[in-house]
């Protein structure tokens, strides 16, 4: 029995829910291999780019949260 065969098999005794939830992923992985991602060091780059100036250190989270925490005393 062939992969198709047997996920065809395994699909048609799904809850519809269920099914909806695989065709989801399965759209997904399509998509994915339709756009890949040359470098993935390029996507993080760019993601990196999105955040600049928005993130800080966990020594700066920490003295900030010890500053509130301060404040709440």
């Amino acid at each position: 029995m062939s992969s198709v065969e047997k996920l065809q098999a395994k699909v048609a005794r799904l809850p519809e829910p269920v099914a909806a939830e695989v065709l989801d992923f399965l759209e997904f992985i399509i998509a994915k291999r339709r756009h890949p991602v040359s470098q993935p060091h390029e996507a993080i780059q760019r993601l990196r780019g999105t955040f600049r100036g928005r993130l800080s250190t966990s020594a700066a989270f920490a003295s900030l949260k010890a500053h509130e925490i301060r404040l709440e005393e």
